[in-house]
């Protein structure tokens, strides 16, 4: 084993992220390594607040912290018409378009 087990361990949790390789996981690994260890605090932190409190909206499944999310729960909003999308990442393109 070239590394110490608790890098090796990071490095192959890193790998399981979508198009991160070995080599990536290696810099991102040595990258956290080498930060103040508050900022690593906040970004494992931010990583299990979003894991914990993120859901699908029950009205649209947009990803929410709230149910129904801002959205669907905005009045001024226009409920008699919909933007079909194909992944929840691709709301906030639209949303930022204003356009659809």
């Amino acid at each position: 084993m070239y590394y110490a087990e608790p890098i090796a361990r990071l490095i192959e949790e890193l790998t399981k992220l979508p198009g991160i390789g070995p080599k990536t996981a290696q810099r991102l690994a040595f990258h956290l390594l080498h930060m103040d260890k508050p900022v690593v605090e906040k970004i494992a932190a931010s990583i299990i607040e979003a894991r914990d409190k993120v859901r699908y909206c029950s009205v649209c499944c947009n990803l929410t912290d709230q149910d129904p999310c801002s959205i669907c729960s905005n009045g001024a909003r226009d409920h008699s018409a919909i933007c079909v999308v194909q992944e929840p990442r691709d709301v906030v393109a639209m949303e930022k378009t204003r356009e659809f």
